[in-house]
């Protein structure tokens, strides 16, 4: 029992030694960083006032200054200001002009935030159009490096902005989709449009030449002897005067053609 009390009561002061210390770090962040708070209104106060002051050549002028030339007016004005906050101070308070109109008053200073080695300074500031708040960081040596102006929009702008957002985006999407559409179904006239020209540039190809039909042997000649009266009359005669007897008992059976060799022996 007692064991576990010792145990118990070492792990209070070890939460205890670590509380402590962090606490003690967390004090010397917060010491490590010393500012002027009232020095911080005046910073932002004057650029509240610049901006309002101006006309549009000149702001535009301060707006688009390169990094040496925004160095050069700091310097000969002593300005608590880097370049690169300078110059997007001004070009950031020229992109919502048109939004805030003309300058009212300033509402109230927000306690600075201390982050680091930067002290933020928000301050809240009333225009014609809408409220806004103003927002500067600082560095440790009480430089504005940054500056930012964020107009606030009631719920009825930030509604009619999404919904306006959210149609443009769908009608992107739909005209996407019909031109598509549109597109695929094209396709089924290309093959005709190919058939098309592919007749203009078509040649047409040479008829097939039919061979020459094979020579046909001519039938060998026979001789005409039915109609040759004279020749059978002179047989039938030396056939009778041969025999000793008339051609009247003569009857033509058949007729074949006789052997050509006798008739040249004979």
């Amino acid at each position: 029992m007692k064991q576990n009390l010792r145990k118990v009561l070492a792990m209070l002061v070890l939460s205890t030694s670590v509380m402590g210390l962090t606490a003690c770090s967390a004090a010397d962040a917060e010491a490590a960083i010393t500012y002027d708070e009232a020095y911080l209104h005046s910073v932002a106060d004057f650029l509240i006032t610049n901006w309002d002051g101006l006309d549009e050549a000149t702001l535009t002028g301060y707006a688009s200054m390169d990094a040496e030339e925004a160095e050069e007016v700091i310097e000969y004005n002593g300005l608590p200001f880097t370049a690169e906050a300078f110059t997007t101070a001004f070009a950031g308070y020229q992109g919502s002009v048109d939004e805030l109109g003309a300058y009212i008053s300033t509402d109230s200073y927000d306690a600075p935030i201390v982050k680091g080695d930067e002290v933020t300074l928000n301050v809240n500031v009333t225009y014609e159009q809408r409220p806004a708040q103003i927002s500067i960081v600082f560095n440790k040596k009480s430089v504005a490096e940054s500056v930012a102006i964020n107009p606030e929009y009631t719920i009825g702008e930030i509604l009619t902005k999404a919904g306006m957002n959210t149609l443009i985006g769908m009608g992107v999407v739909f005209a996407v989709l019909i031109f598509l559409s549109l597109l695929i179904s094209c396709f089924n006239f290309i093959p005709q449009i190919q058939k098309m020209f592919s007749k203009k540039t078509e040649v047409p190809a040479p008829a097939p030449v039919k061979a020459a039909p094979a020579p046909v042997k001519a039938a060998p000649a026979v001789e005409e002897l039915v109609d040759d009266g004279e020749l059978v009359a002179a047989i039938t005669a030396a056939i009778c005067a041969y025999s000793g007897t008339s051609s009247d008992g003569f009857v033509v059976r058949s007729i074949r053609r006789a052997d050509s060799a006798k008739w040249k022996r004979a």
